[in-house]
């Protein structure tokens, strides 16, 4: 009996010692959680717009019924009416052939906004850790401190910015954004492998058109109503394929098929891409960017050199060298990507993803003041001239850079003319979705939570919550009419940029 006793109470015992082991850890576990939510990591979900199409808020995806270009659109608004379900917009664009569909909510389906991670940590270090341009950032809205806005970082402390023709910038040049920023940045003006059938509904009109032959003239251009477009001219006579002058003043100006509108601005930074086959012929393919006051041009020969070029606007002769490069003669046959733009005053080309040539300040950089005093009013224009050859033309498409937009000065911060100097730990942001985002540009309030001397348009340093760094679980699905079930859309799990 004393050691059945025994034995009981050294159970009772042995109970309460690990009753209390488990109470410690789940405290210590909640702890640390907690610690390391507060100085290491935090997640958040998106809920608006501001900065489409690389991070999404509520929204909902389309794909046009013409070309079948899948483009996501905001916002959704809840259905103030019955209380319930949601209300789509009165009618979408599609950014790529232009198609006006009016959407029905009953056949539309609602997504969550995009829930990140956010890092903490680094800019709490400082020193090479500090917020760097181009970071997205967290940060706790200056009217509102319970509410987080997400933001891209364009200004740092004790600079200068000023927003001109759609670009950036800092202290009187122009800011360019790293190769990894500016993937995220392209969007669509136009893809020839989704090219939309002939029917009036939606405007259509083929969108790249060949220039007209001599009377004697045989050759040249074709298919520019299916995914290839071939060229066959064999002869030393030039032929020229340009994106439709009749449509393209629409396609140029700043649209956005996630908001359903332009901001009516022409823009500037585009980039025009293919993959060439080679199939005869030993003359030359030249791509040309028409960005008035200049005509840029990428060659290609089948000998293998390649050059960057420019002219100006109303003297296309004359054109001038920037640099040249060598590669092996092109094979007949062999398919090499190409892509040439003009993106933050710079040219370039890449050849298989390679770029191979770029302008230098010292080719071509921007005068302030003849921006300052000018505006765009024509469109850029893309043209494609071959000689002597006979080669085929596909994935052949044209994307744009974001776009900043420009209010009249009285309204906003930082708009042309009217410089926006920053203080010793002040920052400015700006939304990638750039006409429709409330950023430092025309912010017109502050809470009692920040100090007297607190300027508009600006972020203070310990307002900085920290930089977004992976997009964990992107576009959440309903799956149920209550919602309580979601799918979350794994192939948009990514790195944010």
């Amino acid at each position: 009996m004393t050691l059945r006793r025994h034995s009981h109470t050294a159970t009772t015992r042995s109970g309460v010692e690990r009753a209390i082991e488990v109470t410690q850890t789940v405290l210590i576990g909640l702890i640390l959680a907690f610690i390391f939510r507060a100085f290491m990591i935090e997640p958040f979900i998106i809920p608006t717009g501001s900065m489409a199409t690389a991070l999404l808020g509520a929204h909902a995806t389309e794909v046009c019924p013409a070309c079948g270009w899948q483009y996501d659109f905001a916002p959704l608004r809840s259905n103030t009416t019955t209380g319930t379900g949601f209300v789509c917009p009165p009618r979408l664009v599609c950014p790529n052939c232009l198609l006006t569909v009016e959407p029905v909510a009953e056949q539309t389906v609602p997504r969550a906004g995009d829930r990140i991670i956010v890092h903490k940590w680094p800019y709490a270090l400082g020193g090479p850790f500090a917020p760097r341009r181009w970071d997205v950032i967290v940060f706790r809205d200056p009217a509102h401190p319970q509410q987080h806005y997400i933001k891209r970082l364009v200004g740092l402390p004790h600079e200068t910015i000023e927003i001109i023709a759609g670009d950036i910038f800092i202290n009187g040049h122009i800011a360019r954004k790293p190769a990894s920023v500016q993937r995220v940045l392209w969007s669509i003006i136009f893809d020839q492998a989704h090219i939309a059938p002939e029917y009036t509904s939606s405007g259509y009109l083929p969108r790249w058109v060949a220039a007209p032959l001599p009377a004697n003239g045989h050759g040249g251009w074709s298919g520019m109503k299916t995914r290839l477009i071939h060229y066959d001219g064999l002869d030393d006579v030039p032929r020229t394929l340009s994106f439709n002058p009749d449509t393209a003043r629409e396609y140029m100006l700043d649209l956005s098929g996630y908001n359903r509108r332009s901001s009516g601005e022409f823009v500037g930074d585009i980039r025009i891409s293919a993959a060439l086959t080679l199939e005869a012929g030993s003359g030359n393919c030249r791509l040309e960017i028409v960005r008035p006051p200049q005509r840029f041009y990428a060659d290609l020969d089948t000998d293998g050199t390649v050059s960057l070029s420019v002219a100006p606007y109303d003297d296309p002769a004359s054109a001038a060298i920037f640099a040249t490069h060598k590669l092996p003669p092109l094979a007949a046959d062999r398919t090499i990507t190409v892509e040439f733009a003009h993106v933050d005053y710079r040219v370039w080309l890449k050849i298989n993803g390679q770029q191979l040539l770029a302008t230098t300040d010292a080719d071509y950089s921007p005068v302030l003041e003849d921006l300052r005093h000018s505006r765009r009013a024509l469109p850029t224009r893309v043209r494609i001239t071959a000689r002597d050859l006979r080669l085929t033309l596909g994935r052949l498409r044209i994307d744009r850079d974001v776009h900043y937009t420009c209010k009249p000065r009285q309204t906003i911060r930082a708009g042309t003319g009217n410089p926006f100097q920053l203080g010793s730990d002040e920052h400015f942001v700006l939304g990638d979705n750039s006409a429709d985002s409330h950023d430092s540009r025309e912010w017109g309030s502050a809470g009692p939570h920040l100090p007297t001397d607190y300027r508009l348009g600006t972020v203070p340093t310990n307002q900085i919550v920290g930089r977004a760094a992976f997009v964990y679980l992107p576009g959440v699905l309903p799956l149920d009419k209550s919602g309580r079930w979601f799918v979350p859309d794994l192939g948009r799990v990514r790195f944010v940029r």
